[in-house]
C-alpha cells in the first residue's frame, strides 16, 4: 500500500533596505547669460535616443540561459538515484516549469532527505535560477522501492519574460567588445548600466524582484539588482557570484566579482543613490572587500569565496566619473569634491582643478561640467588642467554628449551647445 507525504518550501524573498546618500548640493546663484559667440539653442523639444547599432545572435544567448548537460537534456522516464533525480529537477527548473512528475526507482527508506539533496544539488548549479526560485510544492506517493513525486514549482519569473531578458541583454552587450576590455571595465560597465538605468522600486508590473523588472521595467529591488549584474557579468566572461545576506533593515543582496583573480563585493543597488539621481553613481560598494563590506553588510562567509584586495580602494570617493584616454575624471567626494583625475590600473590620483565639479562629461580633449565653486555655472577646462573657462552663467545640471552637442538642464530647459 502506498503512502503519501506532502511537504512545502517557502523561499524567503529578499527587501532592499531604504538607503540614502544625502541631498544634493545646489547654490543660490543670480542667473544671467553671459551675451558672447557661443551659440546655446533649446533643447526641450528635442527627442533624444540612442540606437544601438547591431545585436549579437540571441540564438546563443538564449541557449546559454537553458542549457544543460546530456543527462539532464533528455529525461528518462524513471531515474535511480540522487544524481539522476538533481538532474531532473534542473531540467525542469531552467525550463521555467511549474508542475512536473518525476517518476523515481529505488529505496525510499530515506526518500525525503534523497529528494531534498537533489534539489539541493539542482538549485545549486545555477545561481541566476536559484534566485528566482520562489514557493515550492512537493507531494510524493512512495512505496518500497518507488516513488512519484509531483512538484508545484513558482518563479519570480516566466519563460516569456526570460526571453525579453536574453534578447536586451544581447542588446545591451553588444555596445562593448568584451576582448578589449579588462574585469574592471567590465564590472564598470555592468554597475553603471544597472545604476543608470534604474529606479530602485517595489512597484513594478512584473516581481520587482525579478532580473527581469530591472532590464526592461527600469525597476526593481537589490535582488533582481544583483541577479540581472551576475547574468551580465556572466556573459561577459567574468566570474561572479549571487550573494544573500543581511544589513540594518533586513534581507539584502549583492555580488562578488573576480577581477584579475582577486574576489570584491559589488553591491549595484547601493551603489544607486535614492531617491534615484539619474545618471549620477556612486562607487561606495564598488570592488571594495570583506572588511570594508562587513561595516554595514553581514553574510554566511563560509558560503562565499574572500575578499582581501584593496586595489580598488580608491573607487569610494568618486563620484559624477567620465572616463577618458586611461583616466578617470570624478568629484572627489573626500576632497569637496574638487575636480580629480585617476588611472584606475594604478590608483594614483591626481587634482585636476580647484573648482567642485559634477556632472562631468567629455569631447576630445575638453571636460565639461558644473562648477559649483561658481553658482554651478557651465564650465569647460582641458583633461590636462589648462584653459579653464565659464561657458554659461547659468546653475546646470544633468550634461550629457551626444551627436557633436552638449546638453544640459537649466531652470529654463533642456539646452544645447554645438562642441567643436
Amino acid at each position: 500500500m502506498l503512502k503519501k507525504l506532502t511537504f512545502i518550501v517557502i523561499l524567503i524573498v529578499l527587501f532592499k533596505p531604504a538607503y540614502e546618500y544625502g541631498t544634493k548640493l545646489f547654490n543660490d546663484v543670480n542667473q544671467y547669460l553671459n551675451h558672447n559667440s557661443i551659440d546655446i539653442s533649446d533643447a526641450a523639444n528635442e527627442l533624444i535616443t540612442t540606437v544601438s547599432t547591431g545585436v549579437s545572435d540571441l540564438s546563443s544567448t538564449v541557449s546559454k540561459m537553458i542549457a544543460i548537460d546530456s543527462k539532464s537534456s533528455e529525461l528518462p522516464t524513471e531515474v535511480k538515484s540522487v544524481e539522476d533525480l538533481a538532474d531532473a529537477f534542473y531540467h525542469y527548473f531552467s525550463r521555467w516549469e511549474t508542475n512536473f512528475e518525476i517518476h523515481y526507482v529505488g529505496s525510499t527508506s530515506d526518500i525525503e532527505n534523497i529528494i531534498d539533496r537533489a534539489i539541493n544539488e539542482a538549485t545549486s548549479r545555477d545561481q541566476y535560477i536559484e534566485g528566482h526560485l520562489a514557493d515550492r510544492r512537493v507531494e510524493y506517493e512512495y512505496g518500497v522501492m518507488d516513488a512519484k513525486i509531483k512538484v508545484d514549482q513558482q518563479y519570480l519569473t516566466n519563460p516569456e519574460q526570460e526571453k525579453i531578458v536574453d534578447e536586451k541583454v544581447a542588446q545591451i552587450l553588444s555596445a562593448v567588445d568584451p576582448n578589449t576590455m579588462s574585469d574592471f571595465q567590465k564590472v564598470k560597465f555592468v554597475n553603471d548600466y544597472i545604476v543608470k538605468n534604474t529606479a530602485y522600486s517595489e512597484e513594478s508590473s512584473a516581481s520587482p524582484h525579478s532580473a527581469f523588472a530591472v532590464v526592461h521595467e527600469g525597476k526593481g529591488v537589490c535582488q533582481g539588482y544583483a541577479l540581472l549584474a551576475l547574468k551580465m557579468l556572466q556573459q561577459l566572461g567574468v566570474e561572479t557570484k549571487y550573494v544573500v545576506g543581511e544589513v540594518y533593515t533586513g534581507g539584502h543582496a549583492w555580488n562578488l566579482v573576480k577581477v584579475d583573480g582577486e574576489w570584491y563585493h559589488l553591491d549595484t543597488t547601493w551603489n544607486d543613490p535614492v531617491p534615484d539621481r539619474g545618471n549620477t553613481i556612486s562607487y561606495q560598494y564598488f570592488l571594495i572587500n570583506d572588511a570594508q563590506m562587513k561595516l554595514d553588510h553581514t553574510w554566511i562567509q563560509a558560503n562565499y569565496p574572500t575578499a582581501t584586495n584593496e586595489k580598488y580602494a580608491f573607487m569610494k570617493q568618486v563620484d559624477h566619473a567620465y572616463e577618458v584616454n586611461g583616466y578617470m575624471y570624478y568629484s572627489n567626494v573626500e576632497d569637496n569634491n574638487l575636480l580629480y583625475r585617476v588611472n584606475p590600473q594604478t590608483g594614483v590620483s591626481e587634482k585636476v582643478t580647484n573648482s567642485r565639479a559634477q556632472y562631468i562629461v567629455g569631447h576630445g580633449d575638453w571636460l565639461y561640467f558644473s562648477n559649483y565653486s561658481n553658482g554651478a555655472y557651465l564650465t569647460k577646462i582641458k583633461t590636462n588642467g589648462t584653459e579653464e573657462s565659464i561657458l554659461y552663467q547659468t546653475e546646470v545640471k544633468n550634461l550629457f554628449v551626444e551627436d557633436g552637442y552638449l546638453f544640459f538642464s537649466t531652470p529654463d530647459g533642456l539646452k544645447k551647445m554645438a562642441l567643436e
